[in-house]
């Protein structure tokens, strides 16, 4: 697992050359956003050192985002466990996969659940430690990315992947697998939603970090076309 600095207070540790979760160094010790591929919680834990994992913020239920939670859960004593309230029935073991009111479906991607019950569930607006919680749809119901307010550093999740350059999801090329579980449409709004927020940086779950606030957002909105 590869282990990259993100901003003042990150680290990004990628699996595969594609696949990433990020430590967020707090007062406490760290946040872990996102849980990688299954198998990846020896690698996990073997990069924070002596500094320990107080939390996993889940941005999503995708099976590369949630893949080795239960067994993190499950080594770490205390660990607490957060994510929106909508992808409660999604991290269900089996899933719950059905559409609440409004909502356009179905629901793609791979979505295994997992056994592990979450501590407290995060709206929009909430603070967890130095991170501000952004509801995301799109990509999922559910989605929610988190600005580390010190730095400006936005954990996009997968509203945004780098190929090359930031990219909405769902407007990503054909052999993407970030194209095929999206509602296009609410990905691009929720792009623009992102240009009110203090973003220097890009950390999304796929790919490179990217520096840049407004013009890399709107950058990737001007390129979601079609």
């Amino acid at each position: 697992m590869k282990i990259t600095a993100v901003g003042k207070y990150g680290r990004m540790l990628t699996r595969l050359g594609f696949f990433n979760c990020f430590l967020v160094r707090e007062e406490d010790g760290f946040t872990l956003i996102d849980a990688n591929l299954k198998g990846s919680e020896e690698d996990t834990l073997r990069a924070t050192g002596d500094v320990p994992i107080r939390r996993i913020l889940l941005t999503h239920a995708h099976v590369d985002h949630v893949g080795s939670v239960d067994a993190l859960m499950a080594k770490v004593p205390g660990l607490e466990l957060l994510a929106s309230e909508r992808s409660i029935p999604i991290l269900q073991s089996p899933p719950d996969l059905s559409l609440r009111r409004g909502e356009v479906g179905p629901i793609r991607g791979g979505t295994p659940g997992i056994v592990s019950k979450l501590t407290r569930t995060v709206a929009e607006g909430d603070r967890v430690g130095s991170l501000l919680a952004i509801d995301t749809p799109g990509h999922i119901h559910g989605h929610q990315a988190f600005l580390d307010e010190r730095d400006g550093t936005l954990y996009a999740g997968d509203e945004f992947g780098y190929l090359g350059k930031v990219t909405v999801t769902g407007f990503t090329p054909w052999w993407i697998p970030l194209k095929a579980f999206s509602n296009r449409d609410q990905a691009r709004e929720t792009a623009k939603k992102l240009l009110a927020y203090p973003v220097q940086r890009v950390a999304c779950g796929h790919g490179k970090v990217s520096e840049g606030g407004r013009e890399l957002i709107q950058g990737a909105i001007d390129r979601a076309k079609g």
